[in-house]
């Protein structure tokens, strides 16, 4: 197994060498998620050193003698430098809370486990109350780890392909109505919430569309704002020059009425900097504290219930805001496709989906018609 150093983007990728169970070579890219700028090629070395030593440790020798759950450990660590660290750090709360709980007392080898076993898993916690979006979430954990065993033919097939998941509910998300929506606008007039709620309410934005969000992002002279960065957090707070899917990356119109504030709190911002100088936290965000830190994603979520709950409105989490956008919009005649576009969904079903049942308009436009065009019945 060999490795070098490659550039892409402005970036060093780790390039490793490594050959398959055949002994064909093949390369595997992985992002060190280091700018080619200054000295840091050599923290992109040490990177790739580490990398190659994790890999070299991947190769022990594993049978089919080895513990269900000692495979998912080691299967793990290679997800480690596959996948996001919001993404591996849900992966191992998953492993811990659930999964490991279940299937450790049983002492299964890889072998051993069976599609009984796992349906057993299904079924055990969908009793326990959890929804079968959860559990199939658990399922990518087992799935993918197991398939990997199959890779590597320490076993003859994938148990998974035996056992059935719980049928997934249709999600149906809370929204306000426009009054709620404009009473929620009142009572955050002097919050330090108000920036974020305007733009999960007035643009359909996700939490972390919100929290990524830049004033490099905002054209005031194309009338323009482009959704191209996130902030996430699981474990670690985690910014990505990436949206959560292409259709995420999009591009809207700054709506009129919220052109003069967002021109305002950008004064303000920079005022403030001005002011406390060095003890500023200089950043480009538009949603953050006076002293120029941005905003937790807890922050949001926890304050968002908090100010709902003071002010005596109906409950609803802060992602309800991005629903009542699309309920708003699709109760004033906007089409299911003009809606997927606005809030970046990727598939047009996913807007289906949601606001389907929320179509009151549409259905009553669809009884007059009907209405006018067949005789009256008494």
């Amino acid at each position: 197994m060999t490795g070098s150093l490659q550039e892409k983007k402005g970036v060093y990728y780790a390039v490793i060498r490594l050959a398959d169970e055949t002994g064909k070579m093949h390369q595997k890219w992985t992002s060190t998620g280091i700018k080619v700028e200054g000295n840091n090629k050599r923290k992109a070395n040490a990177f790739l050193r580490e990398l190659l030593t994790k890999m070299e440790q991947y190769k022990t020798k594993y049978s089919k003698e080895t513990l269900f759950v000692d495979w998912i450990d080691k299967w793990m660590e290679q997800k480690k430098y596959e996948v996001r660290t919001n993404t591996f750090e849900g992966y191992q709360l998953y492993i811990d809370t659930h999964i490991k709980p279940f299937f450790l007392p049983l002492k299964l080898t890889l072998n051993e486990v069976t599609s009984q076993h796992i349906q057993d898993y299904y079924n055990k916690k969908q009793k326990n109350g959890l929804s079968a979006n959860s559990i199939k979430k658990h399922n990518v954990i087992i799935k993918g780890s197991l398939h990997e065993a199959l890779k590597k033919k320490l076993i003859p097939f994938n148990p998974v392909d035996g056992a059935t998941l719980p049928r997934p509910e249709k999600y149906i998300g809370k929204a306000y109505t426009a009054e709620q929506a404009n009473e929620l606008l009142k009572v955050v007039e002097n919050d330090p919430i108000k920036p974020a709620v305007i733009l999960a309410l007035f643009y359909g934005l996700r939490r972390s569309e919100v929290l990524g969000l830049r004033w490099e992002d905002i054209d005031f002279k194309k009338n323009t704002l482009l959704i191209r960065n996130t902030v996430v957090k699981l474990k670690t707070t985690i910014e990505h020059e990436k949206t959560k899917s292409r259709a995420s990356n999009r591009t809207l119109f700054i709506i009129p009425e919220t052109r003069d504030y967002f021109v305002n709190l950008q004064r303000i911002q920079n005022e403030n900097q001005l002011l406390m100088g060095a003890a500023y936290i200089s950043n480009n965000h538009v949603c953050r504290w006076d002293n120029g830190e941005p905003f937790k994603p807890d922050y949001i979520t926890k304050h968002f219930e908090i100010v709902i709950k003071k002010n005596g409105l109906p409950k609803l989490n802060f992602h309800g805001l991005r629903h009542t956008t699309g309920s708003l919009l699709l109760n004033k005649g906007l089409s299911a496709k003009q809606i997927q576009e606005y809030l970046g969904h990727e598939q047009i079903s996913t807007t289906l989906d949601i606001y389907g049942h929320l179509d009151i308009e549409g259905k009553r436009e669809a009884s007059e018609t009907l209405g006018s065009l067949l005789e009256s019945i008494t």
